[in-house]
Order: structure tokens, then sequence, then C-alpha cells
């Protein structure tokens, strides 16, 4: 893409990711020509035309003004914050679901508590210690009571992530999820490959969607 250039004539073979990173690459240059100008009208108009230009370039357009009214400090930590707190979350569902199991395990195991076998430490009608039955029941009582606590605690932990999650769209989101939530963390370049898409349009989703994490997460 590095001399590819829009004209009227061609613009119609030109997949509209490629329009898009032209147009963001045009607007931004040092110096803005009569050619340039020109290329970027077309554009606009092609777009425009097509139906394909408000709502993807009005996102953009906020984001990169979104980018630009983040401290200068801040924006050289707020990425490395945030894809910690991915990393985290990740490791803090892997937690959940461990949890879950573990109490799931525990809840069909659970023997039927009769009329004789009161959870007080002393058995209802004989008045004498808990029988060994009794007290593996106590026993798993206590866990599934523990477990379910710890689970609670985390759920909580997570929420906030959760919910800023849900502030991504599906492309935002397939990428976050393919990129942090795994054991290792997988090189942009793969990613690239696996989702076809071109270098720009991939570090501009990656981008987009860091810092609306970020935003909901109140990092900036």
């Amino acid at each position: 893409m590095k001399n590819f250039q829009v004209t009227e004539l061609n613009i119609s073979l030109v997949p509209v990711d490629w329009l898009f990173a032209r147009y963001q690459k045009l607007k931004k240059s040092v110096k803005i020509t009569a050619a340039v100008k020109q290329e970027l009208m077309i554009i606009k108009e092609h777009l425009e035309k097509t139906g394909k230009s408000s709502a993807r370039a009005c996102a953009e357009e906020e984001v990169e003004q979104i980018e630009m009214n983040i401290p200068v400090a801040i924006r050289q930590q707020y990425v490395s914050i945030v894809e910690y707190r991915l990393k985290q979350y990740y490791q803090a569902n892997k937690r959940v679901n461990w949890l879950k199991s573990e109490l799931r395990q525990i809840k069909p195991k659970e023997p039927k508590v009769t009329a004789g076998m009161e959870l007080t430490g002393i058995s209802g009608r004989s008045g004498i210690p808990h029988s060994s039955t009794e007290q593996a029941v106590m026993s798993m009582y206590d866990k599934a009571e523990r477990l379910q606590d710890e689970i609670w605690e985390v759920e909580d932990q997570l929420y906030p992530m959760e919910k800023a999650l849900r502030s991504l769209d599906p492309d935002q989101l397939m990428l976050i999820e393919a990129k942090y939530f795994c054991r290792e963390e997988e090189l942009d370049e793969y990613l690239m490959n696996k989702f076809n898409w071109y270098r720009a349009k991939y570090y501009q989703v990656k981008k987009t969607a860091l810092i609306l994490l970020a935003q909901s997460l109140r990092i900036i």
C-alpha cells in the first residue's frame, strides 16, 4: 500500500478497509497538496455514496480525538495498564471456572441429612458427638460455602472488565479475546493472518479497543 493511490477509475475496485486506511493516512500528511485534497475528496464522496462512511469514520475520528486529549504521561502508560488488567481478568476467570467445577463435584456427593443429623456439634437424638457421616456432611457444607463465597468475591472483581468488554464491537472483542485471553499472548502478525486483516486495520481495531477499555475502566 506504500505506492497505492486512489483515483476515480480504480476506486470501485479498492476494498473498503483500504479506502479507510488510505483516507486516514492522507489526512495525517504533513503537506496537503492539491493532489492529496483531490484524492481525499474522491474517497470521501465514494464512501458517502455507498453508505459505508458514517459510522466507522465517526468512530475512528472520535478515538483519534480521545487519544489526543489523553495527557502525554498517561498516554504512554494506559496501554500497559489495560493489557495487565486484561491478563488479570483472564486468570480470574479461570479461577472462577475452577471453583465452580469444584462446587459441582461436592454438591452431588452430599448425603441426605435426616432429622437425627443436626449440624450443631451434637447428634439430635442421642446427645453424643457427630458420627463420621455427620462430620463428613458438615465438612462438605463448609467447603461448599467457602467455595461459593470465593466465587462471589472473584465475580465482583470481574464485573468492571465485563462491563468494559460490552462496550466493544464484534471485531474489537474478537481481537481482545484472541490476543489476551490465552495462556501465552499471541503475536500481532499471527492474528493479522488469522483474521485476514491488513496491518493498518489490525492496529486501528486494537488501538480503538484498548482506548475504549481504558475509558470504561476509568484509566483515562
